[in-house]
Parts: structure tokens; sequence; C-alpha cells
């Protein structure tokens, strides 16, 4: 009797076990043949995305983040800032089956509002732009927080007491990292001043090499720029001056490029892609990453810069990452005026969208 039932428990155990694993077969099928299509992911670049400048950090940055996430990435490249051709590009990335779309120039977001609200099902992301629509989410990088780290060394460096800095156009995200620049500078040089020509351009060599030649003129003996391409660093180079690298470094440069303040990209568009495809994603929560991120950095220094300009960087990087961000306490702009007082900080939204005057020290040079 007992050798039956034992024959009986047995047979029982085997076939709770065959059914287990028709399940987990049926399951593993199921899943495999139902196995959802990669998610496109579609960008738009001013510029080509081999550029070596800022499109071509932008497309490797995307393309990294697609590749970690098993995306397939569809870029549309040399896409002015202009309403018929961003639409264009918008339209025909969705065609393609892009549920997410990066736009990674500033000037884009004003063209595609109409576009935006036409396809609800696909999620876009501004640079550095106002979205203010459901499936529109703004992102950047704290930049100003590694210029300001850079400004240090540069007014530091500097024997005239003069920086020039070339600039594409006077909107929010140059002028505050403009802001941070001088503030670093006259932090290690209290009478440092920055002279700013503006190109009216992201991308324009002769205009940009005119104004690294007005700038030295006028007496500045560090070079940095805003600018999608290093024309400015590359003129700085060949007058041999002091200068300030940006963006991404491709090129070998000589030990006068003290430093540059640099983009992580890649993380970047890895934190926001992963929020989407996580479901975490929310256009409520612009993305705007910093130092604490790893989001911005600073290139490896100079031998020409010292252990006390290096000190000081590390004590403010320190103090910015756990005390206090750098647009805070006390400020005046260069007219006079206090912008800020001793216990305060300018919050994120006049950082990024409004920030239209400059702090002390700060001369537009157009002569």
């Amino acid at each position: 009797m007992r050798n039956k039932e034992r024959i009986i428990h047995i047979a029982l155990r085997i076939a709770t076990l065959l059914v287990l694993a028709v399940i987990i077969m049926m399951i593993y099928f199921f899943r495999t043949e139902s196995k959802e299509e990669p998610v496109k992911v579609g960008a738009v670049l001013l510029g080509s995305a081999d550029d070596k400048g800022w499109n071509e950090s932008h497309y490797k940055g995307i393309k990294y983040a697609c590749e970690e996430h098993e995306c397939i990435l569809i870029h549309k490249e040399s896409i002015p800032e202009k309403e018929a051709p961003v639409k264009r590009a918008v339209r025909d990335l969705v065609e393609q089956g892009c549920s997410v779309i990066f736009l990674t120039s500033y000037g884009y977001s004003g063209y595609t509002k109409d576009i935006v609200d036409e396809y609800p099902d696909v999620a876009f992301y501004y640079l550095a732009g106002k979205s203010n629509r459901r499936n529109g989410t703004a992102y950047f990088a704290r930049m100003y927080q590694a210029r300001y780290l850079a400004g240090i060394v540069a007014g530091a460096s500097t024997e005239s007491g003069i920086l020039g800095y070339v600039a594409s156009m006077p909107i929010s995200e140059t002028v505050r990292s403009i802001n941070a620049y001088a503030m670093g500078a006259r932090k290690s040089n209290p009478n440092a001043k920055v002279y700013v020509v503006y190109t009216e351009s992201w991308e324009d060599k002769d205009r940009e090499i005119a104004a690294v030649e007005k700038l030295a003129a006028a007496g500045a003996d560090v070079m940095t720029y805003h600018e999608d391409k290093p024309y400015a660093l590359e003129k700085a180079e060949e007058m041999g001056l002091y200068s300030i690298g940006y963006d991404v470094i491709y090129d070998e440069y000589s030990e006068k490029m003290l430093t540059a303040a640099l983009f992580n990209w890649d993380l970047v568009y890895d934190d926001i892609l992963n929020d989407h495809l996580s479901g975490r994603a929310s256009s409520n929560n612009d993305y705007w990453l910093g130092l604490s991120d790893g989001a911005v950095s600073l290139y490896p220094y100079s031998n020409l810069v010292s252990d006390k300009t290096r000190k000081l960087v590390e004590q403010e990087e320190e103090r910015i990452q756990t005390w206090r961000d750098v647009f805070s306490g006390i400020i005046y702009d260069n007219k006079g005026n206090i912008r800020c007082n001793r216990m305060e900080r300018i919050g994120d939204e006049e950082l990024f969208n409004e920030m239209d005057w400059y702090v002390e020290g700060i001369e537009i040079y157009d002569e």
C-alpha cells in the first residue's frame, strides 16, 4: 500500500513538473513571438553629424544612448533654424516611425508648436528651448557651472586683465555662460574684464576669426567662445594667445589651451532616453543636469595652470556641488544694479529662459 502511494506521489510530482515546463515554454514562446519592435529615435541637427563640433557631439551622444537601450537612430542633418525645413524634417522622422525626437538646436523650438500638437503620441525634446506642450520637454546641461570654473583659470592666467569671448547671439543660454565665466574670472582676479563680441550666428568662420582679431587688438590675451565649431580656438592658437575650449575637444592644441568647459552628452541623452523607455519621463520635469551629475566638467589642465589656481577651482567646484550654485549671494550687473542678495539664489526659470543682463566686469565690445 505504501509503495502504491509512493508511486502515485512521484507520478504527481512528475506531472506537475511537466506542466510547469510546458507553461514556461509557452511563456517563452509567446514572449519571443510578441517581442516589441525596437523604439525608433529621431534627431534633428543644425549641421553635419561629423563636423567635429556641436552637431557631432550631439549625434554621438544620442547614438550612444540608442545603442545602450537597443533603439534605432534616424537623424536629419544640416537642417537650418527655419520653419519649413524644421517641420519637414520632423514629419519625415514621424513617418519613418520615430516615437522620440530630439531637436538639438535652440532655434528649433520656435517652429514646432503646431507640429508637436499634430503628433501627440510622439515625445519631443527641445534643447535649451521652451516646450509648453504635454508631449514636449526641454533639456540641457548646466554648462554655466563649468564656465564658472573655466573662468577662474582664465582670470588667473591673463596678463592684460582682459578676456575675450566670441559668442553667437544674446540668448539666455549664452548670456548665463558669459556671466558665469566673468564671475569665475573675477573670483581669481577681481579686476578682470570680459569683452564680448557677438557674431549673430552659430557658425560663421570669417566672423569668428574677425572677432578674435578684434578682441586681441583690444588687449584680450585669453580667448573663449560659444559657437558650434572651434574656429575662435584655432585662431587663438595661431596668434599665440591663451584659450579656453568649449563643448568637446577633438583635436590637439598647445599648452596655451589652458582647459575647456565640456558637456557629457552621452550621459544626458542616456538619462533622458532611460526615463522615457521606463515610463518615468514627464513634460513637467525638464532636464537640466550639472556638475554633480557628471553632465559638465573641465578638460584636463594645461601644465601652465598653477597649483594655486587648481586648488581654487577644486574649492569652488565643491562649493557649487554641496552648498550653493554659481548664481547665489550678492551679484551686481554691469550697470551697478544689484541682481541677487546675500542669502538669495537666482532661480532656474530666470537662468534657463530669462537671463538678459550682464554681471559686472562684462563689456559688449562692438567698436
